[in-house]
């Protein structure tokens, strides 16, 4: 029986996956580094900003990069819209008596900012785990197993939500149930290869889903 949802934040709640590959570029553009195609951008997604401008940019100062980077999410007139039907999806969520979480591998002034900004009431969230939350991040099943202790539930009545690659070896690391959309970072091809079985086009078919899944009284993989 599923009690608890997490739910990843860029490319699941919010369609912000498009701006902060162009925030990468900006900021490459203007520390007058080499300026990465998109594709090398997603691919690595989901993991801390630090690891991330280690791979694009091995000899870079990560500090200046980083202070670079989040001037960009600090501009009031850059709005990152929620995913359509991502809110209402939320609110359905909560009201059926699920506990809910966030997990992400932003800084939590960020998480809070960004989902406020894209219509979420941040107090629906009965966990919310950022960067700073541990010391492990995501594909380490750490921050998942942390957000999970906090809902008060076990890892086999939990889901966790997300559209990377970090995602999903976060979940299988820890043993958690995951589904996954497609408005992030992999295609249905890639996460067909991974022996995903749970996808979904958004995560405004989650509810739908999970309750026929609570109905039937059968595991998530039945």
């Amino acid at each position: 029986m599923i009690k608890a949802v997490i739910f990843d934040v860029d490319g699941v709640l919010i369609d912000s996956n498009r701006i902060i590959a162009e925030a990468y570029q900006k900021t490459a553009e203007k520390l007058e580094l080499r300026v990465p195609s998109p594709h090398e951008i997603v691919d690595p997604m989901g993991r801390p900003l630090a690891e991330i401008v280690r791979i694009l940019w091995a000899k870079t100062d990560v500090e200046l990069y980083m202070e670079e980077y989040r001037k960009l999410f600090m501009d009031e007139t850059l709005a990152i819209p929620a995913i359509e039907g991502a809110v209402d999806a939320v609110m359905e969520i909560r009201e059926s008596g699920f506990k809910i979480g966030v997990l992400s591998v932003k800084v939590m002034f960020f998480i809070k900012k960004h989902l406020r900004e894209a219509g979420f009431n941040v107090n629906w969230f009965d966990a919310i785990v950022s960067f700073e939350t541990t010391k492990k991040h995501k594909p380490h099943r750490e921050p998942l197993l942390y957000a999970i202790n906090q809902l008060g539930v076990k890892t086999e009545e939990t889901v966790y939500v997300g559209d990377a690659l970090s995602d999903y070896e976060c979940a299988r690391n820890a043993k958690v149930e995951y589904f996954a959309v497609l408005t992030g970072s992999l295609t249905r091809v890639d996460l067909e290869k991974l022996g995903v079985k749970n996808i979904m086009n958004s995560v405004a078919e989650f509810p739908d889903r999970v309750t026929k899944i609570q109905l039937s009284g059968e595991g998530v993989n039945s």
